[in-house]
C-alpha cells in the first residue's frame, strides 16, 4: 500500500515537472516571436533575457506653446489681474447667474416695501500675487442666459448689456478663514462689497411682484446674471483673487423697508450649486520673456514656461524614441520624464506643487498619459524640492510608442505640460519658468528582446 502511494506521487511529479517545462517553452517561444504582443513592461525573468540596460541621451525637444482652451465653469472663481516681465500680464473675470430666493411669491409678502439700496457681496478665500496692490472691478448686468448643465470655456466672452456697478478690491494680506467683518450688523466671513445702481435694485425689486417669477429657472430667464471683470489700467504686480461662491455670503442684496410699518428688511439673492459659475482668462505677452519665446516658436527652447489660468503651456518631442522603437524589440522597465525649474521665477509668484503631462494624437487632442491612468500616484508631476524639479513615470508611454513602432506604426505624436487641467485640479494660479533643451532628461531602464 505504502510503495503504491510512493508511485502515485512520483507519476504525478513527473506529470508537473512536464507541464512546468512546457509552459516555460511556450513562453519563451512567444518572446522569441517579434511581431507578437510583449510579455509586459518591467517583467524581468531571471537568466531569460539581456541584463537591465539605461539610456539617457535621447534628445528632449520642448517648446513653450499657447494651449488649447479650457472648461471654466463650476471650479474655482477668480476675479483679477496680475502683471509681470516674464509672464505678461494675466486677467480673470468671472460671469453668474443667482438663485431666486425662497419665501417670495407675487407681492403679498413685500407689500408696501420700497427698495433704500443694492450692493453684490463676494467672499473671497484666497489672494495670488500683492493683496495690498488696489484694483478696480467693474459690474455688469448679461445679455444672454446660462445655464449649470452647459459647458463653458475659458474663452467664454457673455453679450453684456449695461454697467450697474464698480468698486475696488484690496486687502492687507492672505485671506484667513477667521477674517470676518460687520455686515448689515451682523458679523460675516471677510466679503468685498460692491454698490449697485439703484436703478438696477428697483428693476430686480420688481421681479418680485411679478407672479411669474415663482422659481429660480423663470428668475433666471427674467435676470440673466452678472459679470464681474477687472476695470481697464495697469497694475504695477496685481493680484487674482479666489472666490468661495457657495457658502452663503455671496449674493446680491436688496435693502427694502415699510416706512408705513417702521420696518426694514433685506433680500438676500444668492450663489449656490444651481448656478451657472463661469471664468474668462485673458493672457497678454508681449513685451514679455514669454512673448519672445512664443515668437521664436522651437528656436529658444532653453528656456521653456508653464502657468495656470489657461496661459502658458510646454510641447515636448522625443523624436529619437521612433528610431530606438524600429530598430528591435525592447521592454521598458522604468522611463522617467525630470523638468528643473530655473532661476528666473518671478518672486511675487508661487510655482506649481503639481505640474500634468498630456498625451497628443495625431489630431492635437490631449488626454490623460496611459501612466497616469493606470496609476494617478505613481505617474508623479509633483514638485520635488531637494532636486528642485518636476518627474513623471512615462513607462508605459514609452512602451505603447516602442510596440507601435516595432509594428510600423507611428504613435509618437509628444506630450504636453500643463499648470491645470480642469478635471484633475480644476484651476490654478501658479506661474512656472522650467530648464529647457538637454536639462530635460528622460531616462530609460529597457530589456533588450532581440536576442
Amino acid at each position: 500500500m505504502i510503495n503504491f502511494s510512493l508511485n502515485q506521487l512520483k507519476q504525478r511529479f513527473a506529470n508537473w515537472r512536464t507541464a512546468v517545462v512546457l509552459a516555460t517553452f511556450c513562453c519563451l517561444l512567444a518572446v522569441s516571436c517579434k511581431k507578437d504582443r510583449l510579455l509586459g513592461i518591467e517583467l524581468q525573468p531571471d537568466g531569460q533575457f539581456d541584463s537591465l540596460q539605461f539610456i539617457d541621451t535621447f534628445t528632449v525637444q520642448a517648446f513653450t506653446v499657447t494651449p488649447q482652451r479650457q472648461r471654466s465653469d463650476e471650479v474655482q472663481s477668480y476675479v483679477g489681474r496680475v502683471s509681470s516681465s516674464v509672464f505678461g500680464t494675466t486677467e480673470s473675470a468671472l460671469t453668474t447667474n443667482f438663485q431666486f430666493p425662497t419665501g417670495y411669491s407675487g407681492d403679498s409678502v413685500l407689500k408696501g416695501f420700497t427698495l433704500d439700496s443694492v450692493t453684490l457681496h463676494l467672499r473671497p478665500n484666497q489672494v495670488f500675487g500683492v493683496p495690498s496692490e488696489p484694483f478696480e472691478v467693474e459690474v455688469f448686468e448679461i445679455g444672454q442666459q446660462i445655464f449649470i448643465d452647459s459647458a463653458y470655456y475659458s474663452d467664454f466672452d457673455p453679450i453684456v448689456k449695461q454697467k450697474v456697478g464698480q468698486g475696488t478690491f484690496v486687502h492687507s494680506g492672505q485671506i484667513r478663514i477667521t477674517d470676518t467683518m460687520l455686515v448689515d450688523g451682523i458679523y460675516e466671513a471677510f466679503q468685498f462689497i460692491i454698490p449697485l445702481d439703484k436703478s438696477f435694485g428697483e428693476y430686480l425689486f420688481s421681479l418680485f411682484s411679478n407672479t411669474s417669477v415663482i422659481s429660480t429657472n423663470t428668475f433666471q430667464s427674467e435676470f440673466n446674471g452678472l459679470m464681474v471683470r477687472p476695470a481697464a489700467g495697469t497694475v504695477s504686480v496685481g493680484s487674482i483673487y479666489s472666490f468661495a461662491l457657495t457658502t452663503g455670503e455671496s449674493s446680491i442684496r436688496l435693502h427694502v423697508s415699510n416706512s408705513a410699518k417702521n420696518s426694514s428688511t433685506t433680500i438676500k439673492i444668492p450663489i449656490n450649486g444651481e448656478c451657472a459659475r463661469i471664468n474668462q482668462y485673458t493672457h497678454q505677452y508681449s513685451g514679455s520673456t514669454v512673448g519672445n519665446y512664443l515668437d521664436n516658436g522651437q528656436v529658444r527652447n532653453d528656456l521653456v514656461f508653464v502657468q495656470g489660468l489657461v496661459g502658458s503651456a510646454t510641447e515636448i518631442q522625443i523624436p529619437g524614441l521612433s528610431t530606438f522603437g524600429a530598430s528591435g524589440i525592447y521592454a521598458a522597465s522604468k522611463a522617467t520624464l525630470s523638468f528643473p525649474l530655473a532661476d528666473i521665477q518671478p518672486s511675487e509668484f508661487t510655482h506649481s506643487k503639481q505640474l500634468y503631462l498630456l498625451d497628443i494624437d495625431e489630431s492635437g487632442i490631449e488626454s490623460l498619459t496611459p501612466d497616469y491612468v493606470y496609476s494617478k500616484a505613481r505617474a508623479g508631476g509633483k514638485y520635488n524640492s531637494s532636486t528642485n524639479s518636476f518627474e513623471f513615470d512615462v513607462t508605459r508611454y514609452v512602451q505603447r510608442v516602442l510596440t507601435a513602432e516595432m509594428n510600423g506604426q507611428n504613435e509618437n505624436y509628444g506630450l504636453r505640460l500643463h499648470a491645470q487641467v480642469p478635471v484633475l485640479n480644476g484651476n490654478d494660479t501658479a506661474m512656472n519658468v522650467l530648464k529647457g533643451m538637454d536639462n530635460i532628461v528622460l531616462k530609460l531602464y529597457h530589456t533588450d528582446l532581440n536576442n
